[in-house]
Formats: C-alpha cells, sequence, structure tokens
C-alpha cells in the first residue's frame, strides 16, 4: 500500500492535526479511566471493609464459642 501524499508531506497541517486529536483524545480517556477506578475503588473499599470486619468478627466469636464448647464437653 503506498502512502498517499498527504500522508508523505509532514508539513501537512491536516496529518499534524489528526495526530496531535488523536493524542489529547488518547490521553483524556486515559484520564477518565482513572478517575472512574478511583471512584469504583474507593466505593468497594468503603463498602467491602466493614463487611470483612464484621465477618472476622463473626468468625472469632464462633471459634470461641466452639472452643468453650469442645472444653465443657472434655
Amino acid at each position: 500500500m503506498k502512502a498517499t501524499r498527504k500522508h508523505k508531506d509532514f508539513s501537512s497541517r491536516q496529518a499534524r492535526q489528526s495526530s496531535y486529536q488523536y493524542r489529547i483524545i488518547t490521553t483524556a480517556v486515559k484520564v477518565v479511566a482513572v478517575i472512574i477506578g478511583a471512584v469504583i475503588g474507593i466505593a468497594l473499599w468503603a463498602v467491602v471493609k466493614p463487611i470483612l470486619r464484621g465477618i472476622g468478627w463473626l468468625i472469632s466469636i464462633l471459634t470461641a464459642i466452639g472452643i468453650i464448647y469442645w472444653i465443657l464437653t472434655l
């Protein structure tokens, strides 16, 4: 495939502009993706952390009850 004159001519304003716009769009998409990822991460951290903490307490209480039951049935 041969390059057209527009692509060969680097002084062409349209060729530079499309590349420049592509870089701007790519950068903007990356920034938006990072912001969305951060928001989702903070939301998950705020929701999941208390649940995991509660499960930890539940496991501790059930383990203590099991140990007490095991000692009393010896």
